[in-house]
């Protein structure tokens, strides 16, 4: 009489355990692509890239501004 309810408790307790292995894997693996996203924004933030500037001219040609630094007095 006992027995299928051990087995049911049984089936249960597997079935629990495999879902939270799953979804602890997952997470994991969330985790891992918050830190490189993270990462990402630090070496942005850090080293940011030059603005480059441009000028048309009347006649359509794109011309690149060369920027120069300014000095201070």
């Amino acid at each position: 009489m006992l027995g299928p309810r051990y087995q049911i408790a049984r089936l249960q307790s597997d079935f629990y355990r495999n879902q939270f292995r799953r979804i602890v894997r997952w997470l994991m693996i969330e985790l891992f692509v918050m830190m490189v996203f993270i990462g990402l924004i630090l070496y942005q933030l850090f080293f940011p890239t030059k603005q480059a500037y441009y000028a048309n001219t009347t006649d359509g040609r794109v011309l690149p501004m060369v920027g120069e630094a300014v000095k201070p007095t």
